[in-house]
């Protein structure tokens, strides 16, 4: 982005007030300056990532772009947004922030571009000049996040060839949580007259149909419910998941009925596959085929001995279900999530249940669940499947 000519002047009189002024230091310094554009009451999921172009024909340098798309009914503007692209693993992050208003109709597109110098190409709306360096044409993850909150983030692949984009099937509604499966993305296909394979600021063609053994639910995928369709799963990784509540003593249940465990999910994950594990040795691999076990960044998943809310003590709907009990009494307690032998979150704590009491977490601190969040008939004290409330001074 090119800085923007500033609207103020320091006067050139008066040699001994500027003289002054140089202990003030900014006495003379733009007062907008002082003030970053600020985002507030995004959600995951408000705009969509739906096409990209890693790898220009030619130089990338300036020819890269992005497409964004929003979903809602309403226009929003991209102000206080911070664009960001890494490499595959995540590392080498490197970010972009709006500060100038770009507003984005419903249900319409903007494509935000690498533009170095000059005039604005006619498929790009706004630059983000080289704030992220340039894109990995062998593959990277490039998001929009507002603070805390990621609002679409997807991990593209390499495309077959120079000046081929990679596009979000065009069959699929724009959806930040299923254009997070590979299978989702293709390279763009050929034009019927052979033309560029790219459509920035335009809906995509639709992906080739799958054939053979792509075509079914095969290892590695799994069907959304909320969408019928088979997709890859979305694989946690270390820092995705965070352990926010758990209730190892239940008042209004038996113990093998009303136990349960909440997660936290930081990104849009699946947790097919995950194990879940206590400090005694009990583990439970999560997973339902061939549904999606589908958490969307931001929200909270129950985990329990059982989805009947008649036989858990009321609980809200159950993600997945697992076998083993937790201890009530005092004394080294932990449970770890973990993928294939990584470890993906664990939670520790030391105190005794109280009947019908939750435990909970805010960071690194712990307490039991607050007076003022129950659930159940029998009015257990916790926030299952929702934020906590705040622990007591």
């Amino acid at each position: 982005m090119m800085p923007l000519e500033p609207n103020w002047k320091c006067s050139p009189r008066m040699p001994w007030v500027l003289a002054a002024l140089m202990f003030v230091g900014s006495a003379c310094e733009d007062p907008s300056r002082s003030e970053e554009p600020t985002c507030e009451g995004w959600r995951p999921g408000d705009l969509v990532i739906t096409e990209l172009l890693p790898d220009p024909e030619g130089t990338d340098t300036g020819q890269e772009w992005m497409e964004l798309y929003n979903p809602g009914r309403a226009a929003v503007d991209l102000r206080g947004l911070m664009l960001y692209s890494a490499r595959v693993d995540g590392s080498q992050e490197r970010a972009y922030l709006f500060e100038e208003s770009v507003p984005v109709a419903a249900k319409d597109y903007v494509v935000l571009g690498d533009v170095r110098a000059g005039e604005l190409p006619v498929h790009v709306d706004h630059s983000y000049g080289d704030a992220l360096r340039v894109l990995g044409n062998a593959g990277g993850v490039v998001g929009l996040r507002c603070a805390e909150v990621v609002v679409d983030e997807v991990r593209y692949s390499k495309t077959s060839r120079a000046g081929v984009s990679r596009g979000y099937d065009g069959r699929r509604v724009p959806d930040a949580f299923d254009n997070d499966a590979p299978d989702g993305w293709c390279d763009t296909p050929a034009s019927p007259d052979g033309g560029v394979r790219a459509s920035p600021g335009a809906p995509n063609a639709a992906c080739p149909e799958p054939s053979g053994a792509d075509a079914g639910v095969s290892p590695g995928t799994c069907l959304s419910p909320r969408t019928g369709l088979a997709r890859s799963v979305s694989r946690p990784l270390p820092g995705d998941l965070v352990f926010t509540e758990v209730m190892a003593d239940p008042k209004a249940v038996a113990d093998a009925q009303g136990e349960w465990v909440e997660v936290y999910a930081r990104r849009d994950v699946d947790l097919n596959g995950v194990t879940l594990a206590n400090e005694s040795g009990g583990r439970t691999v999560l997973d339902a085929p061939p549904r999606c076990l589908e958490m969307r960044a931001g929200t909270y998943a129950v985990l329990a001995h059982g989805d009947e809310p008649s036989l858990n003590g009321g609980l809200p709907p159950v993600l997945g279900i697992f076998g083993f009990g937790l201890s009530n009494t005092a004394g080294a307690h932990a449970l770890r999530l973990s993928l294939e032998g990584v470890m993906l979150a664990e939670a520790t704590w030391t105190g005794a249940a109280v009947p019908g009491v939750s435990r909970q977490w805010e960071g690194t601190r712990e307490c039991l669940a607050p007076d003022g969040g129950r659930y159940g008939p029998a009015g257990e004290r916790g926030t299952p499947g929702q934020e906590n409330l705040p622990c007591a001074p």
